[in-house]
Parts: C-alpha cells; structure tokens; sequence
C-alpha cells in the first residue's frame, strides 16, 4: 500500500487528495513545480532515504537551486540533528554543483562539529579546487585562441 504525504508539512494524505487537510496546501500546486523544486521539498521528507536520494539526484543534475537549501540543511544538522548520511549526500552533491558558492558551501562545512563531515568537506573541497586550476588553463587557452569556453 503506498504511502502518500503532504510536500509542505509532511502528514500522511489519502490517495487523490487535492488539498492537505492539515497545513491547506494545494497539491496542483506542487504538480506544477520543476522537478528540482520538487526534490528540494522532499529534502524535508519523514522518510531519511528519500531525503538522501533527492540529495544526491539534485547534485546529479547540477541543481544551482539547492544551494541555498543545502545551506540550511548544513546549519540545522548539527548536534542532536545530525545525520551524517544525508550530510554526506548533500556535501557529495554540493562538490558536483558547477557555481562558484559551493567552495564557500564546503569551506563552512569544514568546521561542522561532526568530525566525520568536517574532514569529508575537507577532501571534497581539495577535489573541487584541483578541478577549477586544472580547468583554469583551458580557459585562458580558450581566450588566447579566440575559441569560446565549452566548460559548465
């Protein structure tokens, strides 16, 4: 039997539902959402490997739109929040993040008090700087020859 809830507050929902008896929220309206919005609320989801999963296809995707919610999520796991699975999908999709902020995103994470995801942040942001210098003359090549850069 499947097991249907609502995206904005999470209670269980009945089948067909249109609107949460709960918290009022249209279910059109979340119908309506691009699928990385979508995936971003199940961020929140009751069930942790959903929220793992929707981490790490929103890093697959590259979703420069999760920044901000991987953000949060790095400040509330913490202490008794913590949850080292979903931080490390979340820090392991950050890296893939083709924008600038996830140097920053991962420099922060190298001081969370989870001793574990500090020093995964830590090797990810090696990974991550070592890619942008070797991907830096390729792009000055690119200017020098008058060719357009094809990195994302």
């Amino acid at each position: 039997m499947l097991t249907y809830y609502c995206p904005h507050c999470w209670h269980t929902l009945d089948a067909g539902v249109t609107l949460c008896p709960v918290c009022g929220y249209d279910m059109t309206e979340f119908e309506r959402l691009p699928y990385s919005q979508k995936l971003i609320h199940v961020l929140h989801h009751p069930i942790p490997e959903r929220r793992v999963i929707a981490a790490q296809v929103l890093g697959d995707l590259g979703a420069r739109e999760a920044l901000p919610a991987f953000e949060a999520l790095l400040d509330e796991l913490q202490g008794e929040a913590y949850d080292y699975y979903l931080l490390r999908a979340v820090l392991e999709a950050i890296a893939r993040i083709p924008d600038p902020r996830r140097v920053t995103l991962l420099r922060r994470a190298t001081q969370h008090p989870a001793d574990l995801i500090a020093r995964l942040a830590h090797d990810l942001l090696a990974r991550v700087e070592a890619s942008e210098r070797l991907d830096a003359p390729h792009q000055a090549l690119g200017g020098i020859t008058g060719e357009e850069n094809q990195h994302t």
